[in-house]
Formats: C-alpha cells, structure tokens, sequence
C-alpha cells in the first residue's frame, strides 16, 4: 500500500511539473517577425491591377495570421472544425485573405468598403467581424500562429490585443467601425 501512495505522490508531481513549464512557454511565447502593424509601403497595386493613391497620413499596413470560422453551429460558435486558417493582410488601402497554402489570395477588398468590429469585449479573443462585398467574416486575428486543436488562455489574451491591432490598422484605411 505504502507503494501505491509513493506512485501517487511521483505522478502528481511530474504532472505539476510538466504543467508549470507548459504554462510557463505558453505566457512567454512572442509573436512572429514580419507580422502585425507596419509603416505603409510605396506605392502598391490595388484589386485588378488599379494603382492605389498615397496612404493616409497615420495609416497602417501589416499582416495578422487568421482562423475564419465557418457556417453552422460550428462557427457560430467559435469552433475550428469548418474553419479557414490563412492571413489577413493590409497594405495599402486593400485588405487581403490568402489561405494557408494557397497560391493566391482568395478575396482582396479595399479597406473604404468594409465595416469592421471587435467582437466580445468581455471575451479574452481575437475575435473580428468584417462586412463588405466578400459578405461577412468572421475571424480570430493574430501575430501569432492561430491554435487548431487546444485552447490557451495565455494566447487569448495577447490575441484581444492583436485585433485591437488589426482593428486600427483596417480603421486607418477608411473602413467604418461598427
């Protein structure tokens, strides 16, 4: 019996040890070089090749990775089981997302056509919600890369700060907020 109360006693503490430095890594970990806000760049083609004016004074440019979710219960709901995962990318006045492999972007919109919101502002989320003439989107935005199997609360909370981000960045091109 002694035994048994040691093995206990072993396992308890490797599990404890094992969830301080998960824990640990997961509050430290540090976004991705080359994403999230930037200056404007020069000038840049626009959607079907048109040239787009100079940038507005004070616009940002930059690019987010991104989980968009998709139709049903599922995605209304936050989940990743039908959910897109790629990049949001601003620059230049056009909001761009290109899957995850994709060759291309699949929609490029101009930035004075598109509303946009952060959703749940008592939620610890990236959470954003685009309309415009892809329709609407709903997405989780991030400098990070985006989980796809688990949570992390630690991320979340860098990720509310990541769409404050985005949020400004699309805002500084002339979209609406709301």
């Amino acid at each position: 019996m002694t035994w048994l109360i040691i093995a206990v006693a072993v396992a308890t503490a490797v599990l404890v040890a094992v969830l301080a430095v998960v824990f640990t890594l997961s509050a430290t970990r540090r976004a991705r070089p080359g994403l999230g806000p930037r200056p404007p760049a020069g000038a840049a083609p626009g959607p079907a090749g048109a040239v787009l004016p100079p940038p507005r004074p004070g616009a940002v440019d930059g690019t987010w990775n991104a989980m968009v979710a998709g139709g049903g219960l599922f995605g209304a709901m936050g989940g990743t089981i039908n959910a897109t995962f790629g990049s949001l990318d601003v620059t230049r006045g056009v909001l761009t997302f290109t899957r995850d492999g994709a060759g291309g972007p699949d929609w490029s919109v101009s930035c004075t056509q598109l509303r946009v919101r952060q959703l749940g502002l008592l939620v610890a989320k990236g959470d954003i919600e685009l309309n415009g003439p892809m329709g609407t989107v709903r997405c989780t935005v991030s400098r990070e890369r985006v989980n796809r199997f688990t949570q992390n609360g630690f991320k979340d909370l860098r990720e509310q700060g990541y769409a404050r981000e985005f949020v400004h960045a699309v805002l500084s091109h002339g979209a609406r907020h709301g």
